[in-house]
């Protein structure tokens, strides 16, 4: 349950295939429409993947659970790419060759997206609500790729916001060395640049091994008051943890996909002050018509983890499935993609979602949370 001081406090107290048009019909599987999804379901990246799936799953089965769209139940096939670009073309060409999928749909991670999102494109098929903010994948995207959160843009203007109203301003950038964590970093750049500000100090997490010594040497030298992390899974953990062992201290600001139930869960007590942006609302708050139906379905389900990321998998999944009911009794990609394209304005119950032609960014919702060592998120 999330504490009941406001944020704004609690932060001063302080101080994430080249394929023709699929013009035909979804495959029939058993009478479902078949949907694809590669995502990071193991390695050291795979928390986030692991519980956006299950959001996304949690929301299908219900609707299957009612009686499926026109009577047609939704058949989700999900494949593990290791959060590995290569695999997940594998996978997509997978779901788009043999198991001729309507729509590729819940991806996770800024490379695998950005690798697979060409294939959706040649092969006419939606590719919707990919796990990640990179603001390069929207301002490259073509007809085919549609983002139901908000950017890392959009996030982060939200923390320098706070930060340089509280009076801070030495703000340094942690960022892992891959395609999601440079992303980050660019962001953060343009950003700061907005406020008249170039990062206090810029660190460098290794990819792969996610070794933070180097980013803890250089950010350390400079103790800037606040960093923002450009960091997920293993990445922000390896270096929080490291960070506060060379005995510095700062404000760590995390990315929505900083994977904060696996910092409570590895770090523990020193989790206390991490301040996540979030692009939904909070999932333990009964406020919003959204999260009541999410806390019930999950409820019913008593195996989902109640938090951010599984709330997103959720509302992606909602937007699947009325982009489904839109594109009529016998969907095709095409009859998809244009039903997207038509979702002006799509209200889920205090969370709004709107494509158009030439628009992709789904939703610009953002705020943030402080999280407590306790489990609590402060929002």
């Amino acid at each position: 349950m999330p504490g009941r001081r406001s944020l704004a406090l609690a932060l001063c107290c302080t101080l994430g295939v080249a394929l023709s048009s699929l013009s035909l019909p979804a495959r029939s599987q058993s009478g479902g429409i078949v949907v694809g999804q590669s995502a990071v379901l193991s390695g050291p990246q795979a928390a986030n993947g692991l519980l956006y799936a299950r959001g996304i799953k949690l929301y299908v089965d219900s609707v299957n659970a009612a009686g499926g769209i026109a009577g047609k139940p939704v058949r989700l096939v999900t494949l593990d790419d290791g959060y590995d670009p290569e695999r997940c073309k594998e996978n997509t060409r997978r779901l788009l060759e043999q198991d001729k999928v309507v729509a590729l749909f819940g991806y996770t991670g800024t490379g695998p997206t950005a690798a697979c999102s060409p294939l959706a494109e040649a092969a006419r098929v939606p590719l919707l609500a990919p796990l990640t903010g990179a603001p390069e994948l929207r301002e490259q995207a073509g007809r085919y790729l549609f983002h139901v959160r908000a950017s890392y843009v959009d996030e982060m203007k939200k923390m320098v916001e706070y930060l340089t109203t509280v009076g801070v301003r030495d703000i340094g950038v942690v960022y892992q060395d891959d395609g999601f964590g440079r992303s980050g970093l660019k962001s953060a750049e343009a950003v700061l640049a907005g406020y008249q500000l170039k990062p206090a100090v810029v660190g460098t997490v290794a990819a792969k091994t996610y070794d933070p010594a180097q980013a803890v040497a250089d950010v350390g030298a400079k103790a800037p008051g606040a960093i923002i992390l450009a960091t997920a899974g293993q990445a922000s953990v390896n270096f929080i943890r490291a960070y506060l062992k060379s005995g510095k201290r700062a404000q760590f600001f995390g990315l929505s996909v900083v994977s904060s139930n696996q910092l409570l869960k590895e770090l523990g007590p020193d989790t206390d002050g991490v301040v996540i942006s979030q692009v939904v609302p909070s999932p333990w708050s009964r406020t919003t018509q959204i999260v009541r139906e999410f806390q019930r379905d999950a409820e019913a389900a008593k195996d989902v983890e109640v938090n951010h990321t599984t709330l997103e998998g959720y509302i992606a999944a909602r937007v699947l499935v009325e982009g489904l009911r839109r594109a009529g009794p016998e969907p095709t990609a095409e009859k998809l993609t244009q039903a997207l394209e038509n979702m002006r304005q799509l209200n889920l119950g205090g969370y709004e979602v709107g494509f158009a032609p030439g628009q992709r960014a789904g939703s610009r919702y953002v705020d943030l949370s402080l999280v407590r060592s306790n489990g609590r998120y402060v929002q």
